[in-house]
């Protein structure tokens, strides 16, 4: 992409800061943490927003290192439920809305212990809500190749929250994904 994502413009605001508003937004979320990496943060005035910074600076850091450490600071913050909820989402979907959010968390709310997945028409995508009883296994080598490990193998604990808009759907990973999202 020739730069950090993260730091795109989409809306006339970094991409980043556009995917971390309707998560603030929403009642529903306790905290947000931004995982990201030293440039990005220092690039971006995330301070003025009510989110936490966790830096990830690690040369060959892959996404489920920053969902790990993302999940190790909201331990370290809050005391967690087994059925308390963590919801994930990346920082490359613009789009979202605090619909969007608040419909996975009421669907997570009504099934505190399955896998919540954001859908849109037939398919899924993010954010992804998964039960604090369930950190271990994301802790653990199972998830090493990436957090889709965790529906996979619960298959049988997922429920999708059917959202009105395709944003949920978005991953920005080309100059043309980019380009897409006019």
């Amino acid at each position: 992409m020739g730069q950090p994502k993260q730091l795109l413009e989409v809306a006339g605001q970094p991409m980043l800061l556009a995917v971390l508003e309707p998560l603030i937004a929403c009642e529903l979320v306790a905290s947000v943490f931004v995982v990201t990496n030293s440039l990005v943060a220092s690039s971006l005035d995330i301070a003025e927003t009510d989110a936490s910074v966790v830096l990830n600076d690690g040369p060959d850091a892959e996404m489920i290192d920053s969902v790990r450490q993302g999940v190790t600071e909201l331990q370290r913050r809050h005391e967690l439920t087994p059925d308390d909820g963590v919801l994930i989402c990346p920082g490359d979907q613009p789009g979202l809305t605090t619909d969007d959010i608040t419909r996975c968390c009421q669907v997570y709310l009504q099934s505190p212990t399955k896998i919540t997945i954001a859908s849109h028409g037939d398919k899924r995508g993010h954010p992804m809500i998964f039960p604090a009883s369930m950190i271990p296994l994301v802790m653990s080598n199972a998830c090493d190749a990436g957090l889709r490990a965790l529906p996979e193998a619960q298959a049988e604990r997922v429920v999708t929250a059917t959202c009105a808009g395709p944003a949920v759907l978005r991953n920005v990973n080309t100059p043309d994904d980019y380009r897409r999202l006019g």
